[in-house]
């Protein structure tokens, strides 16, 4: 971040630019040394129609006869409305078929990774991550979760599934962890390959089936973080790696879970998520003791959301984010081509991160 705001900054001394402010996908970048490059979540005028569209939700959700559910315990795999509802709205935006019963509704992503890792490892299990990665998910899994984490090198089209497969092969084989049925899984390979953060890269077609294999080979159970994933620009938006673990695969037994979250698409405040996961991770997930003894997380709120998505609200606020996304990148690229020297290459991406090559470091937004 220094070397692109540094770099920036002392160009912009000499443009006809210096002084000017632009909103950078829900950050303020202003080229007169105001960067902030540490925000997560939509910007505050996407948040201010997400609040007119929560009250009118709420309006709904409350007046139903059946609204007095919202404040009682909810099953523990999430709302069924809830479930049935995402499943049609994600099926529409990936264009392949999401089933109700593959949810498991969730807070959040971060807690949708951390209910897989404890209720699947111990302390000292293996995880694999890109080399490259998420780091306040690094912190959980070996900071407090005492996981040993095993980077695998990777390339602008993600992880590099040949060293995949050497590095899975080399530890495991040393690896005395049996599995059964409650503990399916030898270990996690955590992993985000759509829209990579902080890369922006995504993990190449051909790639994605050789990952299944690999996991399948290997009692990996694969934990994808895609809450990116539903921000694409383009409409040849990447499928998500859960679709290439096909039930219908002589070899299928379930490996690949996709986790996901409203807190890029509505707000990180309505603390909903969900994971669409195989049946033998759902079913042990319904029955682990956090889960059963406080019902559904965020059930109340899922209501809400239901009713936002069924009144189209979320396609709308989904809408303008991309439009509103779509139209920064692609004036902080203007800006970057005009200021840069040389020396310093990036890609145009299809969602808000990206890439920066100089010939001293690689720098990502």
């Amino acid at each position: 971040f220094q070397t692109l705001f540094f770099a920036v900054k002392a160009w912009a001394r000499r443009s006809d630019v210096y002084g000017q402010d632009y909103d950078i996908v829900g950050i303020r970048m202003a080229v007169h040394c105001k960067a902030t490059l540490t925000s997560g979540w939509p910007v505050a005028s996407l948040l201010a129609k997400a609040t007119t569209f929560l009250n009118q939700a709420a309006s709904k959700a409350l007046t139903l006869p059946n609204a007095v559910s919202l404040l009682e315990y909810g099953a523990v795999e999430g709302l069924s409305s809830f479930r049935q509802t995402l499943a049609t709205f994600l099926s529409r935006e990936y264009g392949d078929n999401v089933e109700r019963d593959d949810l498991f509704a969730t807070c959040g992503a971060t807690y949708g990774l951390y209910l897989l890792a404890t209720q699947f490892f111990s302390a000292g299990d293996v995880v694999f991550v890109e080399e490259l990665s998420y780091h306040r998910a690094l912190n959980i899994l070996a900071g407090d979760l005492k996981l040993q984490l095993m980077p695998v090198p990777m390339d602008e089209c993600g992880v590099m599934t040949h060293e995949l497969k050497r590095i899975v092969e080399e530890k495991l084989g040393m690896c005395e962890k049996r599995v059964d049925k409650s503990r399916p899984f030898k270990a996690m390979l955590y992993m985000i390959p759509t829209f990579h953060n902080p890369t922006g890269a995504c993990l190449a077609d051909e790639r994605c089936p050789l990952v299944v294999d690999i996991a399948r080979k290997n009692d990996l159970l694969v934990v994808c973080d895609d809450v990116y994933n539903l921000l694409a620009y383009t409409d040849d938006r990447p499928r998500r790696l859960f679709s290439y673990d096909k039930k219908d695969d002589p070899g299928y037994m379930g490996n690949v879970v996709s986790n996901g979250s409203f807190s890029k698409l509505f707000g990180p405040g309505v603390r909903v998520g969900w994971m669409e996961a195989p049946q033998r991770v759902v079913g042990h997930l319904k029955t682990c003791g956090i889960a059963f003894s406080g019902g559904s997380t965020s059930h109340c709120m899922s209501g809400l959301l239901t009713q936002a998505m069924e009144l189209g609200l979320q396609d709308q606020l989904l809408m303008e984010a991309r439009i509103f996304y779509k139209r920064n990148v692609s004036t902080m690229c203007e800006v970057l081509e005009k200021l840069l020297p040389s020396s310093v290459k990036f890609r145009r991406p299809k969602v808000y991160r990206m890439e920066f090559k100089t010939g001293f470091d690689v720098c990502v937004m």
